[in-house]
């Protein structure tokens, strides 16, 4: 949000269903002087109290994964958009369904980690992008634009695993925050298996 107000000269409202993130980007908000053109709050993005046709863009950044049902998002995403609106999305998709029983197993020990309840496929974000009302539905695999940071993210949570254990045998870490490091181990893993793969969605409403 505060990219596209600086580079862009949009005006967002940025919405989660976590406080403690919209008290973090209120703070940068301050320090940026950005108040008039970046608003945030808590929403959830299946169902929030935005009025019809309200929104040029709707972008999802690694979130929209977290939707237990994801044709739920997209429903309340062309319910939002003005007409000729467009929808963006970075996010996971998994490669196929069904995956072999060790493989989904694999996909799932990194999910449950990161509070994910499963990945849909590419055919599956397609026909529920066009079951939404979507047009020009386009789904990009962009993996080998990301493959770098994501390496770089398992090797690092690798690296301090143990040191993370400790830290949590003390109580200086949560188990969550535990579970966060073990799942960046195991996302690459899966990446490594071809379970899931890095995409941009693309739509028009």
């Amino acid at each position: 949000s505060f990219w596209l107000a600086m580079n862009r000269k949009a005006t967002c409202i940025g919405i989660t269903p976590v406080q403690s993130q919209i008290d973090d980007c209120l703070k940068q908000r301050a320090v940026l002087k950005l108040e008039q053109q970046v608003a945030f709050k808590l929403a959830d993005f299946c169902n929030t109290d935005f009025e019809d046709e309200s929104f040029d863009v709707v972008w999802a950044l690694e979130s929209q994964c977290h939707a237990e049902q994801k044709i739920d998002f997209y429903k309340e995403a062309h319910r939002v958009l003005k007409p000729g609106g467009r929808l963006i999305v970075a996010d996971y998709l998994r490669t196929k369904r069904p995956l072999e029983k060790k493989q989904e197993a694999l996909l799932n020990s990194w999910l449950k980690t990161w509070a994910i309840k499963d990945l849909d496929s590419e055919k599956e974000h397609l026909a529920n992008a066009s079951a939404s009302g979507f047009k020009e539905v386009i789904i990009k695999d962009v993996t080998k634009n990301m493959r770098v940071s994501l390496k770089n993210l398992h090797r690092n949570a690798s690296n301090w695993l143990l040191f993370g254990r400790f830290l949590t045998a003390i109580g200086i870490r949560s188990k969550t925050q535990h579970a966060n490091q073990v799942g960046s181990i195991r996302q690459f893993e899966a990446l490594e298996q071809n379970l899931w793969f890095y995409s941009f969605i693309t739509a028009i409403k």
